[in-house]
């Protein structure tokens, strides 16, 4: 499923500092992970630029093609 012309959209989106996403292709959809700790470190105004990123990402994928999902591990209790 996750083709070049994906790569190259998903690519050409600039993430935000310290932050990215890691894309899973089951072969039938895309699933976008995030990691739980990055969200955590996250400053109060950072919040809206990551989110914007996410939903560009998941954006461009659909836009060529994808069924895409979203998920992140629940944060471990210490």
């Amino acid at each position: 499923m996750y083709t070049t012309e994906m790569a190259t959209a998903f690519k050409s989106i600039v993430p935000p500092k310290n932050f990215g996403v890691t894309l899973f292709d089951s072969g039938e959809f895309i699933t976008i992970s995030i990691d739980p700790e990055d969200i955590e470190k996250l400053q109060d105004n950072e919040v809206d630029n990551v989110v914007k990123y996410i939903n560009d990402v998941k954006k461009v994928l659909e836009e060529h093609g994808a069924i895409v999902y979203i998920v992140r591990e629940a944060l471990k209790d210490e």
